[in-house]
């Protein structure tokens, strides 16, 4: 392979790498953007229960009351605060951003097994055995299904457990807890009025207002910027390649199958440039959703094979223009 071919071929791998080290940071931004609003909507609402009533009693209310509606609750111990309790209806919570394993799963509240996941920082006694970890608690184990992504500037030292109306920890007194809940305006405004409380807003409802659309347009922009030089490469290396054939003194079909040679070589190339690309970034780089840059990665791919194959097409169909220059 020619030098400039090469250092082409360079060039082209790592714009491929660098739109994904940019999608890298967009998915970190958002992960970050979910774990600091706790994984709730801006609808959430904190409720400080007044009530005396154990928390299963509360959950049985509300799956009678609401047993269509999508409803999160978390409940932050208020004499253990690294402790939180989490429920979930209709809902998974499997989008939390994870670096090891798994959040919980809607199946893991409707048991009676008690699961555990971890932030990056959780202070809470753990035992690994046979390959699995487990948080010891009272005498008991509950077994880690997930560890959290770290957050940048932010070390939480949370654990969290599931709870159910069938769970022992669903026993304790509702009133122990500052419950965050997630759902319809109406449903958390009975769920309030029946635990005896106000509502108040969240500071992460408070913090995080900002549409993501507008807090990730500078990654967005630079993807589009990178694109676009990627465009430009493909279009020079297609022209190198019509010089390379001038110099060759080919003519006729000679220079058309002399293209197609070249062309077909440099479309494989391309998709193993891609698939290098997306290799070493799931490897190397936190990559929560990888159909999202095996998309990216894809169309950029594609972007350079349209490009680089319309440029040849323009150039042979004013070959004279060109010849002529």
């Amino acid at each position: 392979m020619k030098r400039h071919r090469v250092i082409i071929s360079f060039f082209s791998f790592l714009i491929l790498t660098l739109i994904g080290i940019v999608c890298s940071n967009m998915q970190s931004q958002l992960a970050n953007q979910v774990l600091q609003a706790r994984g709730m909507s801006m609808e959430a609402r904190i409720v400080k229960p007044q009530k005396q009533a154990d928390i299963a009693t509360v959950l049985k209310w509300i799956e009678r009351k609401y047993p269509k509606d999508s409803v999160q609750m978390q409940l932050q111990n208020k004499y253990e605060k690294n402790e939180v309790l989490i429920w979930a209806q209709n809902r998974n919570l499997l989008y939390f951003p994870v670096t090891k394993g798994r959040f919980f799963a809607s199946a893991d509240f409707k048991g009676r097994v008690t699961f555990a996941a971890l932030s990056a920082s959780a202070e809470v006694p753990t035992i690994t055995t046979q390959g699995n970890s487990y948080v010891t608690l009272g005498g008991r184990y509950y077994s880690v299904v997930g560890t959290l992504k770290k957050v940048p500037y932010q070390d939480s030292k949370t654990y969290y457990l599931t709870t159910g109306p069938k769970q022992e920890t669903a026993q304790e007194s509702i009133s122990n807890y500052v419950v965050f809940v997630d759902g319809s305006k109406d449903a958390i405004s009975h769920i309030a009025s029946y635990l005896n409380s106000k509502t108040w807003w969240p500071e992460f409802v408070k913090r995080n207002r900002q549409r993501r659309l507008t807090l990730l347009m500078p990654e967005a922009l630079l993807i589009a910027a990178l694109a676009i030089a990627a465009m430009a490469v493909m279009a020079f290396d297609a022209w190198l390649l019509w010089r390379e054939g001038q110099r060759t003194r080919t003519q006729g079909d000679l220079l058309t199958n002399f293209i197609l040679n070249k062309s077909g070589r440099f479309v494989l190339f391309q998709i193993l440039e891609g698939v290098a690309a997306y290799t070493l970034l799931v490897w190397r780089a936190y990559i929560g959703d990888r159909g999202m840059l095996a998309m990216l990665l894809a169309g950029a791919v594609l972007l350079e094979i349209v490009t680089y194959i319309s440029t040849l097409i323009y150039i042979y169909n004013h070959r004279e223009k060109f010849e002529n220059a």
